[in-house]
C-alpha cells in the first residue's frame, strides 16, 4: 500500500544545478513552524504555566488550583498533533505503508530526546539534529558502513548516557525525602 501522492511535493525542484524534492524543503520549514508554536504555547500561554507546574509537582499544581485533567488531556492532544504532522511528513517523504513503519523513527525520536535531555524540548530538537546530522555523515564519509546507519543511533545514545545520563541539556535532579 501507498501513501496518497501529493504532486506539489513530490516534483522535483532545481537549485543551483541540483535537483531536490519539493518535500526535503518543506519538512524543516515545517518543523520549525511547529517548533515555534509548541515552544510558544508552552513558554507564554496561562495552559502551558500549567503544563509546567505539572510536570514539576503533580501534587502541588493540584493544590494551586491547576485542573490538572484538562491540562493531562491538552497535553496529549498537543502531542498527538505534532506525532500526525510528523507521520504526514514521513508517509510523503517515504510512501510505503507497512504495520512496522513507524517503529524506527520512534525509536529514533526518543533516542534524540535521551540525547538532548529528556523534558527539554530544544535539547531534543538539539539531539535529533546531531542524531540525523551524524547518521548523514557517516553514510558520506564512510559509504561502507551504511548498512550501519541506524546502529549508529544507538550508539550515540549509549555514549552519551554513559557519559552525560541527564542528556546534553538535562538538569541534575535531587530528590528530596
Amino acid at each position: 500500500m501507498r501513501f496518497p501522492n501529493i504532486e506539489l511535493l513530490s516534483q522535483n525542484i532545481s537549485i543551483g544545478g541540483i535537483q531536490i524534492q519539493a518535500i526535503c524543503l518543506v519538512i524543516p520549514v515545517i518543523t520549525i513552524i511547529s517548533l515555534v508554536v509548541l515552544l510558544h504555547i508552552v513558554n507564554h500561554t496561562k495552559t502551558g504555566m500549567a503544563m509546567r507546574a505539572v510536570s514539576k509537582d503533580y501534587e502541588i499544581a493540584r493544590v494551586m488550583g491547576v485542573d490538572i485533567d484538562k491540562i493531562i488531556s491538552i497535553t496529549f492532544i498537543i502531542g498527538s498533533s505534532l506525532a500526525a504532522i510528523g507521520a504526514i511528513m514521513w508517509g510523503i517523504r517515504y510512501p510505503g505503508i507497512t504495520p512496522m513503519m513507524g517503529v524506527m523513527p520512534g525509536l529514533k525520536c526518543f533516542i534524540a530526546a535521551v540525547i538532548g535531555g529528556i523534558g527539554n524540548i530544544k535539547g531534543a530538537v538539539l539531539g535529533g539534529f546531531i542524531l540525523g546530522l551524524g547518521e548523514i555523515l557517516i553514510v558520506a564519509f564512510f559509504p561502507q558502513l551504511s548498512g550501519y546507519r541506524d546502529a549508529f543511533a544507538f550508539i550515540v545514545l549509549i555514549v552519551i548516557l554513559f557519559y552525560k545520563p541527564t542528556g546534553l541539556l538535562g538538569e541534575k535532579t535531587t530528590e528530596k525525602v
